[in-house]
């Protein structure tokens, strides 16, 4: 790479230096009106005139960087008072020592308004984090009503199976023993159209019967297998007697098993 005082050989200024020497290798007329751009150009770099915020600020920076002196008629006020250079204020001189420095405004916003805009930005952040919070509570809400109604309908399915379960063992099982249904809903419902025809009849009368819940008779109904034919529905074994069956199963209820 080529040096950077190492002439450019491909520069016009190159080639206006050799043209003193070669005459005839640049035109006259180029050379001279190139020459004439350059000192035009120079001249109005020399002479031109900074815009007034560039030429402000320079001034500005220049003042502030200079120490004061007695020039200056407060600086000159305070060595009339016994005050020298680089001193702090006080009787003692322990004060300031420097001059409190400026802070510049250069935007056209009035007083106050950086204050106002800055108040604005964290109200409105605030309101931002307060909206999120609630909605981040809200979801979390309706996730948990939506857990606990999938959990609700789960318990409801798992409870209409056991008892279904528990309704076909006890049919089995007291038939084997030939006993008669205790319940008319310990064994498993069979309909037919004359059932339908007496369920009409007899619709007065089962509003006035109160019926059990589904959980309700489930219990009802195990405890009727475990203590008349030692059946376990969860575990699906027919235990030797209660002894055979308070040792080996787990206990009465989907609970003890899980």
């Amino acid at each position: 790479m080529a040096d950077e005082d190492e002439e450019d050989y491909m520069s016009d200024k190159f080639l206006l230096n050799t043209a003193d020497n070669n005459p005839g290798l640049i035109p006259d007329k180029i050379a001279k009106k190139y020459k004439k751009e350059m000192k035009h150009h120079e001249l109005n770099q020399r002479n031109k005139i900074k815009p007034m915020r560039e030429r402000e600020m320079e001034h500005r920076e220049q003042g502030l960087s200079s120490a004061l002196d007695s020039s200056n008629k407060g600086f000159a006020m305070l060595q009339k008072m016994g005050f020298k250079q680089g001193m702090g204020l006080g009787k003692e001189g322990t004060g300031r020592a420097e001059p409190i420095p400026l802070t510049i405004k250069a935007d056209r916003g009035g007083l106050g308004r950086e204050m106002l805009l800055k108040r604005q930005r964290e109200v409105k952040e605030a309101l931002k984090h307060e909206t999120a919070k609630k909605r981040m509570k809200t979801e979390e809400k309706q996730r948990d009503s939506f857990r606990r109604h999938m959990s609700g309908k789960f318990a409801e399915r798992q409870t209409s199976s056991d008892l279904y379960k528990s309704q076909k063992a006890c049919e089995q099982l007291d038939k084997s023993k030939e006993l008669p249904c205790v319940e008319m809903w310990f064994w498993p419902e069979e309909k037919t159209k004359e059932d339908d025809d007496e369920e009409e009849d007899k619709e007065e009368e089962d509003d006035e019967e109160e019926e059990l819940e589904p959980s309700e008779k489930l219990v009802h109904l195990t405890m009727y297998l475990r203590r008349t034919h030692q059946y376990c529905i969860w575990c699906g074994t027919k235990y030797d007697d209660d002894q055979d069956m308070a040792h080996n199963c787990p206990g009465d209820s989907a609970q003890d098993h899980e």
